[in-house]
């Protein structure tokens, strides 16, 4: 029985997800450090727990979804970050927080990062910070991106996705 335990520990990983399949997740300080003050989007996930936001220099992406003792957490680039428009810094932290909220940590699908845009786009603007003209501006920000391995589209299929979501109901 003891064998059958630790072979289980050793192939997934504490979000029940296989280890093989899990990304690594950046080495972060224990405790982690508070939320920055500068974050404006308050997220809970689909089990109503507060996500925590921490900035997390030379992440390698804008921002990222995880699990960090086990607690739901939205780790942002914030040197990355600087460099965008304030409304494309809140988009991707919506976006973040739609992993959470649609649950994809623990049940991801081919259309998780879809699905996550969309939700964060609409998110966005219900709260009235974000015009059609505003998402059109972001085009320059996604043009070389050549999409990723995890469902991202590429640049500018992913502002047509994401204007299609825009005006979407």
């Amino acid at each position: 029985m003891r064998y059958v335990l630790v072979v289980l520990a050793l192939l997934f990983n504490s979000t029940g997800v296989l280890a093989s399949e899990a990304r690594a997740a950046p080495v972060l300080p224990s405790p982690l450090p508070p939320a920055s003050e500068k974050q404006v989007v308050n997220c809970r996930d689909f089990r109503n727990r507060v996500v925590r936001t921490v900035d997390v220099p030379s992440l390698g992406d804008a921002g990222r979804a995880e699990f960090v003792g086990g607690g739901p957490v939205i780790m942002i680039d914030p040197v990355l970050m600087a460099t965008l428009p304030a409304n494309l810094q809140v988009f991707f932290k919506l976006h973040e927080c739609g992993h959470h909220v649609l649950g994809h940590l623990f049940a991801p699908t081919i259309d998780s990062e879809k699905q996550a845009d969309c939700w964060a786009i609409k998110q966005e603007r219900k709260q009235g910070g974000l015009t059609r003209e505003d998402v059109v501006a972001w085009t320059p920000h996604f043009a070389a991106s050549k999409g990723s391995v995890f469902g991202h589209l590429p640049g500018p299929q992913r502002i047509a996705f994401l204007l299609d979501c825009f005006e979407g109901d």
